[in-house]
């Protein structure tokens, strides 16, 4: 009879199936918006967001559901004066006071060097480090930047109640070029690291595999395609709101907007091995969801700090919107009008300010939107803060130079070359207006420019006025500037804050500065769809492009400048089938952004390689 019992307990224990739950609340991009935003009510106070309220929604997940895990996509750092006067600080503090569990490292946190960084995770975590910063794909390797392995790991896991989840992160390589890593950099062989990563946390026994990523979406799609065994990716950096999940290969890609303005959650349900997505959701952080009061009261204990330094930035009115002021440009690579409410304001302030023929401004260069009704001066610094100056630490300095026309041309060409991504590069405008063929190849969409009413001379001058940051980007793609007037410690800030508070009432709209216009055409050649891996990218000497073939094939590989100037040719003949690499000497190169064009047969594909010395 004992043995009767023992059998039908052993039968029993392997036929039931337990089942446990795992729920995510994430966030991304916050930029140190520890205060609220959004529309402001009587007392000038935000209506959406802050971190008191995402303190709260934290709160009672971990109090009414099972096995929270909190995370963060990335990119603290610059947007806000939490920043300007805290670097990031306060943000990681806060962090670790809440419960989040891990942070993937975004492009921003390099944005005042890796030693600023340093800094910032020694004074936040003097009592002790809450929770990992992650990055499988950077590289750490340098002797001086090597403090910040003490803080930073690829991967971590963690036991979160009975289930042993692995969490791995990613960075954009975009941070190459668009902040200061140096001497640390982004490893752009993201698929092979993500891969070998999986395959570790698979071999720790991880019941689930996430990897917390600031790529970007179309990254995100990327990795998902190419890589098995993740079952969630928790994506930064667009500051997309996906209100429902992209799933890519049964892989579940999420993002929340940004600036604590969204929360996302997720439940995964973990079966003996296999793992189904539950349910995901996108929340506004609005007037519904109480502040948390611990949290609250920090929060207003610095801004009265900030206060102190900067004077009455959250507490004093300056002007106000008529509508809600949108920065973002959408839909790149269909027709219509580009230019945006926000970048035609911005602009129109430089160019009032400085009085030169034209002002520019990059898509990627403005933060939020102005929102409808009253606006303080925080309102204007959240809108163009992805900036910093040694003098006042109040965002980058406006800047004044000359470029020839044939200059500006290249420059806008090379603004046009991501478009199917993001409005990152896409310059807006004021003084001038330009045209784009988004069904071009990379360095020949741009159709038609005006200066002034009059078409482009390209031999003839034009005054621009933008701040240092564009001014020094432009060295970085080839062009060089004349006349350069760097407007002491005059910020874009402050010039954008003085136009408001002078107009009074802000009323832009789109008004066709930038056009895209889709033009039939059959391209040069089809695009490759095969892998092409550049490794190292950034390079310092030398980088390879490998790629494979099915049959004997013509290769020619062509290396140009940003601006799409030939610089060499590493490799023009015929393959045989199987896998290749072509090597590109750069010792003789300069740093700098450099496009390649790899055209195999009747394929091609157009790609970037980072040049870093």
């Amino acid at each position: 009879m004992k043995m009767l019992v023992l059998f039908f307990v052993a039968c029993l224990s392997t036929s039931v199936t337990f089942a446990d739950t795992l729920t995510i609340v994430h966030v991304n991009d916050t930029h140190s918006n520890l205060a609220s935003g959004g529309t402001r009510d009587s007392k000038l106070q935000g209506t959406i967001g802050g971190i008191a309220r995402a303190a709260s929604y934290i709160g009672n997940a971990k109090a009414s559901m099972p096995n929270v895990l909190t995370l963060h996509a990335g990119d603290i750092y610059v947007g806000d004066l939490f920043f300007q006067k805290y670097y990031g600080v306060a943000e990681l503090q806060l962090m670790g006071m809440i419960g989040f569990d891990a942070m993937t490292v975004g492009n921003h946190e390099f944005d005042l060097t890796p030693a600023t960084l340093q800094t910032a995770l020694d004074t936040a975590f003097t009592a002790g480090q809450p929770f990992p910063l992650l990055s499988a794909n950077l590289v750490l390797e340098n002797d001086t930047v090597k403090g910040l392995k003490k803080y930073i790991q690829p991967s971590t896991i963690k036991m979160i109640g009975s289930i042993k989840v692995g969490i791995f992160g990613l960075t954009t390589p975009e941070t190459n070029l668009l902040s200061l890593p140096a001497p640390a950099s982004i490893d752009t062989a993201i698929v092979q690291i993500a891969n070998s990563t999986v395959k570790y946390l698979q071999d720790q026994d991880c019941d689930v595999i996430i990897l917390l990523s600031h790529l970007g979406v179309a990254g995100d799609q990327s990795i998902a395609k190419s890589v098995s065994g993740m079952h969630l990716i928790v994506g930064g950096h667009d500051h997309y709101v996906l209100d429902k999940p992209m799933i890519i290969n049964g892989t579940p890609i999420v993002q929340a907007g940004a600036f604590y303005h969204e929360i996302g959650l997720v439940q995964l349900e973990v079966t003996n091995g296999a793992v189904k997505l539950l349910n995901a959701h996108v929340s506004t952080l609005d007037q519904s969801i109480p502040e948390e009061p611990t949290v609250a009261a920090v929060v207003a204990g610095l801004i009265a700090d900030i206060e102190s330094v900067y004077g009455k930035v959250y507490s004093e009115k300056i002007a106000e919107a008529d509508h809600d002021i949108h920065e973002v440009a959408e839909e790149l690579t269909q027709n219509g009008n580009k230019d945006t409410e926000l970048g035609n304001l911005v602009t129109d302030a430089y160019r009032a300010f400085a009085q030169t023929d034209i002002a520019v401004q990059p898509g990627g260069s403005m933060a939020q939107i102005l929102y409808k009704g009253e606006l303080v001066a925080a309102d204007a610094f959240r809108a163009v803060g992805y900036g910093f100056n040694t003098l006042n630490g109040l965002g980058f300095r406006m800047a004044t130079f000359s470029v020839m026309g044939a200059e500006l041309m290249a420059g806008l060409e090379f603004g046009l070359s991501n478009i199917e991504l993001n409005d990152e590069f896409l310059i807006q405008v004021s003084g001038m207006k330009y045209s784009y063929n988004p069904l071009a190849n990379v360095g020949e969409r741009l159709l038609n420019v005006e200066v002034g009413g009059n078409q482009i001379n390209p031999a003839a001058t034009y005054s621009i006025a933008s701040n240092e940051f564009v001014l020094a980007f432009f060295g970085l793609i080839g062009i060089q500037p004349t006349n350069i007037k760097i407007l002491g410690d005059t910020t874009e800030f402050a010039v954008l804050a003085g136009y408001l508070q002078a107009i009074q009432k802000a009323t832009p709209s789109t008004l066709g500065r930038i056009k895209a216009e889709r033009i039939s055409a059959v391209k040069e050649n089809a695009e490759y769809k095969h892998q092409v891996i550049v490794s190292p990218n950034p390079a310092i000497t030398q980088t390879s492009v490998q790629f494979t073939t099915t049959k004997t094939e013509k290769v020619r590989l062509v290396l140009y400048s940003s601006i799409m100037k030939e610089v060499a040719v590493p490799f023009d003949g015929e393959v045989e089938s199987g896998n290749q690499t072509i090597r590109i000497d750069t010792t003789y190169l300069p740093t700098g952004a450099y496009l390649y064009k790899l055209t195999i047969g009747g394929s091609s594909i157009v790609g970037q390689i980072i040049v870093h010395k």
